[in-house]
């Protein structure tokens, strides 16, 4: 099971997954085998770029907490840039400096988290831009079975950038999670065809080790490099190797990202993990450009998102970044918006032929997708 919810208007959230067992509500966090990922937290006060004169973001509607203390510790905090609406200090420094939440972020992110000497060193990682070709750029981390004859599962963390993005804001993460298995786990079907030869049991990889609910992570010896593998048709297949749950797949893209600078993630990593159809997808819908000068496009919206849910069969996409919020400065002066409505997302979807749930969630509003709807 996948759960999202809306921290505030814009782009943070809490996701959680959970094997297909756990109860639904609050508490499948803290089922054995679950996992959860806080995204992008920007609870309150400014957001602002060099300079208030440059460009200043505030809130208009207020976030459903108000510290990240007023959360259950969460097992990762991914920070998906550097730009303060996405890896914003104040909020952040909410977070104990010895949390035991594995703290992972862009490279740019990184860099900027370890200069406020906030957290211990070497306690955040950096996301290296994914390769088809070196499979030790995927961030992996082995969650145990919760069942003596159990098999362990797998949460992976990949980011996409393009060769040449003039704002800097144009990116997407694709998270992954395999459900560990137990004499409760069901089986589950619609799997996408899988390379040939695939292993059977996991190689060694960093270990999550539950201490109470939460998850805390145990650094072992690398991935070794996987054999090439080429690209095989993203269509679905009926087997279902092991009898395991199907792998659950999310891709985080707020300003949106093109196909292409996607396609060598979805076409090798998400096939070899059978995380297809794509579960949900969390991207803008509303469309927003500035001149070429300012940046160009800031966020893809509807035209950008649809074509990454027609190719990954996505079966939900959640809207991201497009509150309404205060924003001032010479940057936002010449901002051209084009904002949409669910059912005009909706409809749009509908029109290129592609099913899926479309929700544009308030803070503290939340949806869930279960497996067997994947």
């Amino acid at each position: 099971m996948l759960s999202v919810k809306a921290l505030n208007a814009d782009t943070s959230f809490l996701v959680t997954f959970a094997p297909s067992v756990a109860p639904q509500g609050p508490s499948a966090a803290q089922f054995p085998g679950s996992f959860t990922i806080l995204i992008d937290p920007w609870l309150q006060g400014p957001a602002q770029i060099l300079s208030p004169k440059f460009s200043i973001s505030q809130h208009r509607t207020r976030s459903c907490v108000e510290s990240l203390r007023d959360l259950p510790e969460p097992d990762m905090v991914l920070i998906s840039q550097d730009k303060p609406d996405h890896c914003h200090e104040e909020t952040l420094k909410q977070l104990h400096p010895n949390t035991g939440a594995i703290i992972l972020a862009a490279p740019a992110a990184a860099k900027k988290i370890r200069k406020w000497n906030h957290f211990p060193k070497g306690s955040v990682h950096a996301l290296r831009p994914f390769s088809a070709t070196d499979d030790s750029r995927v961030f992996r981390l082995e969650i145990p079975s919760f069942s003596p004859n159990g098999l362990s599962g797998e949460v992976t963390v990949s980011l996409m950038c393009p060769k040449r993005d003039l704002s800097g804001l144009h990116n997407a993460v694709g998270i992954t999670y395999r459900a560990p298995t137990s004499v409760l786990s069901p089986s589950r079907a619609a799997y996408i065809e899988l390379p040939p030869t695939p292993p059977l049991s996991p190689t060694p990889s960093p270990v999550l080790g539950r201490t109470t609910s939460m998850a805390s992570l145990k650094i072992s010896n690398p991935f070794p490099l996987s054999p090439p593998y080429s690209a095989r048709p993203l269509t679905p297949n009926s087997a279902t190797p092991l009898d395991r749950e199907r792998t659950l797949s999310l891709v985080y893209s707020p300003h949106g990202v093109a196909y292409s600078v996607l396609e060598p993630y979805a076409s090798t990593h998400l096939v070899q993990q059978s995380a297809l159809p794509l579960t949900a997808l969390l991207h803008s819908f509303d469309r927003v450009d500035n001149p070429w000068y300012l940046g160009g496009n800031i966020a893809a919206g509807v035209p950008g998102g649809s074509e990454i849910a027609r190719q990954l069969m996505a079966k939900c996409w959640v809207g991201a970044h497009d509150e309404e919020k205060d924003n001032r400065g010479v940057s936002v002066m010449k901002l051209k918006v084009r904002r949409m409505e669910v059912e005009e997302v909706r409809q749009s979807l509908e029109e290129k032929g592609i099913s899926a749930k479309v929700a544009r969630l308030q803070p503290g509003a939340e949806i869930r997708i279960r497996s067997d709807e994947c």
